[in-house]
Formats: structure tokens, C-alpha cells, sequence
């Protein structure tokens, strides 16, 4: 009995038999069926990943293709901006958001900025424009019905640069700078008067002019030739040499021109300049030129304040009821700021 039972195991010659083949072909049959087993989820992830690599290229598509959508928009809005307000440049158009496509398929834009280099506003251009819209709702059916848009919040701010007002107001050799007091500016530069350069020296006030203008008005101006003269245009100025020169007339001279005793001091004050400019001998002991007199004759105050005056108007151009709210003066030039609610285009 012991000895079958070893020999279904181990034949004679201890060659194993088929119970003991069958148990290696077990084996064998195990190993070969695991990489079979491994390959089904490798299969699973490469699936996986070329999905994922097809996903990626449409939304790249789709995204690609809004960004032209939003381009259009931006080079259309641009040109109709420039015809609107017959603008020299086109201007700048960015809308945020994204995706633009789906903003407008639900008939709201979220944002919208603009910015319009050198508009004209009657004597002096604005440098810089500045825009921003929210909350835009487009009125009407997509894409054949479209009547138009409402803009729910608008925001501007205006920069009128002193550079440009030197330039643009006329007097070219003054220049404009922010002043002490609020909304106030200074001038200073120099002024040919007669054969000599004159030092002028100006403040000016700056003032909103209703709801959609802006005015700057002179009203301090001091024109000063050193050594010899200060010159104050308008009502309560007037014509003021210095000490030596003053004391160089001759009080004769002075009591027949003008009828009556004047002591020399006296002309360090008071109103003399007519007085000079009709009788220029008394001018011969100072050594001051009557051209210099004449000339300050010339520079009445009308004349300054149409040099360094000026005043601008929101232009006509502009869509629906844009205000003023704000005016200011910085270290670059005047700012104003524009608001408007639920405004209509279109």
C-alpha cells in the first residue's frame, strides 16, 4: 500500500508522475496568466489619457476661438468709439471676462475698459481718457435683434496735462503748475516787456462750470522786471519802482507833469503807469527805455488772463447724461472725473 502510494507521486526512475506534472502545469499556468492580468489597467489609463488629451485640445479650441470672439468685439467697439466721437485715434477697447462668448450669449458683459488718447475740447486737448463700464445688458434678441445696450455703471477720468495747456493756452514762456490751495494754479515763467524779459508770476482758480465744463481763471498776476519795477494788472494794482529808481526823478519834472507836488517815494506805489507813458522824459533820469513802459501799457489784464485763462466742455458728442463729479489739480495737470448711470447706446 506504501509502495503505490509513492509511486502516484514518484515513478521509478524519480521521474515525476502525471498527478505531480499536473501540479507544475498549475504553476506554469499561473505565471503566464498575470501579465494578462496587468495589462487591463494599463489599457484603462492610455484610454484615459488620450480623452483627456482630446478634451484638452477642444477646450484650447473653444478657448482660442473665444479669444478671437473677444478680439472682433474690441477692434469693433474700438471703431465705433473713434466714429462716435470723431476721434484722430482709434482708441484702446479691453473687455474682461471669461468666456466672452458665454457673457454674450446671456446678454451681459461684465467689464469693459477704455482709453482715448488726445480728444479736442475746444482751446486745449485732453492728453488722456480714461473708461471703464459695468454691467453692460444688451437690449434686444441675439444675434439678428440686437437694438443696442444699456451700461449700468460708467466711469471716467479725464487728464488735461500742463504741458499741453503751456502749449495750447497761448502763453508758450509761462508755465503751469499745481499751486498751495485746493484747485488752484500756479504760473511762472518770463515775458518779453519792452527791451527787457519780465518775470511773471500768476495764480489762477480752477472751477467746474455746470455739470459737464471746467474754467480756469486768472485772478492774481504780478509782472516783475528786477531792479526797477513790479507791475500788478487790473483793478487795485498798478505800476511800482523800486527805491533807487524812484529816487532818481526829478520832483519838478514830476509836479509839471502832473500838476501837482509828488515826491519821488510816491511813485513806489500808487498808479503812475499812465502817468509814465504820457510824459516818457521822466523816465530819462532812471535810464529805463519808455518800450518798457509802452509795454506794460500793453499787458493789461484782459490781455494775461487771455494768455493763461482757458475753459472746456465735455463735447456734444458724448452719449446720454455723462457729469462732472470731481475736478482736481495734480503734479501732472488737471483731473476730472466722470460718472453715469443706466446709460443708453445704440
Amino acid at each position: 500500500m506504501a509502495t503505490g502510494a509513492d509511486t502516484s507521486v514518484v515513478g521509478a526512475a524519480g521521474v515525476p508522475t502525471a498527478a505531480g506534472a499536473g501540479t507544475d502545469n498549475t504553476i506554469a499556468g499561473d505565471e503566464r496568466e498575470h501579465p494578462r492580468a496587468g495589462g487591463k489597467p494599463r489599457r484603462i489609463v492610455r484610454r484615459t489619457a488620450k480623452v483627456v488629451v482630446a478634451l484638452a485640445v477642444v477646450l484650447a479650441f473653444l478657448a482660442l476661438g473665444d479669444r478671437w470672439a473677444v478680439l472682433y468685439a474690441e477692434n469693433l467697439a474700438a471703431q465705433q468709439v473713434q466714429k462716435a466721437l470723431k476721434l484722430h485715434a482709434e482708441p484702446e477697447v479691453h473687455i474682461a471676462g471669461f468666456p466672452f462668448i458665454g457673457q454674450v450669449l446671456a446678454g451681459n458683459i461684465d467689464h469693459v475698459e477704455v482709453n482715448v488718447p488726445d480728444v479736442d475740447a475746444g482751446p486745449v486737448s485732453v492728453a488722456q481718457v480714461k473708461g471703464t463700464v459695468d454691467d453692460i445688458r444688451i437690449v434686444g434678441s441675439l444675434p439678428s435683434s440686437v437694438k443696442g445696450a444699456v451700461l449700468s455703471r460708467v466711469r471716467g477720468d479725464i487728464l488735461l496735462d500742463f504741458k499741453d495747456l503751456n502749449r495750447e493756452v497761448g502763453a508758450s514762456q509761462v508755465h503751469l503748475m499745481p499751486g498751495p490751495e485746493k484747485n488752484t494754479v500756479l504760473a511762472g515763467g518770463n515775458l518779453p516787456v519792452g527791451d527787457k524779459q519780465a518775470r511773471i508770476r500768476g495764480r489762477a482758480q480752477l472751477q467746474r462750470t455746470g455739470d459737464r465744463g471746467l474754467r480756469m481763471t486768472l485772478q492774481d498776476t504780478r509782472v516783475v522786471v528786477p531792479g526797477l519795477l513790479t507791475y500788478v494788472p487790473g483793478k487795485g494794482g498798478g505800476l511800482q519802482l523800486t527805491a533807487p529808481v524812484a529816487d532818481k526823478m526829478d520832483e519838478g519834472e514830476l509836479q509839471q507833469a502832473t500838476g501837482k507836488h509828488v515826491f519821488p517815494q510816491q511813485m513806489m506805489k500808487g498808479r503812475v503807469l499812465d502817468t509814465l507813458v504820457d510824459h516818457p522824459s521822466l523816465l530819462k533820469p532812471t535810464g529805463i527805455d519808455p518800450s518798457l513802459i509802452q509795454g506794460l501799457q500793453k499787458l493789461r489784464e484782459p490781455k494775461v488772463a487771455q494768455q493763461m485763462e482757458f475753459s472746456a466742455q465735455l463735447p456734444d458728442s458724448l452719449p446720454g447724461d455723462i457729469r462732472l463729479r470731481d475736478i482736481s489739480v495734480t503734479k501732472n495737470g488737471i483731473r476730472a472725473q466722470l460718472t453715469s448711470k443706466d446709460l443708453m447706446v445704440g
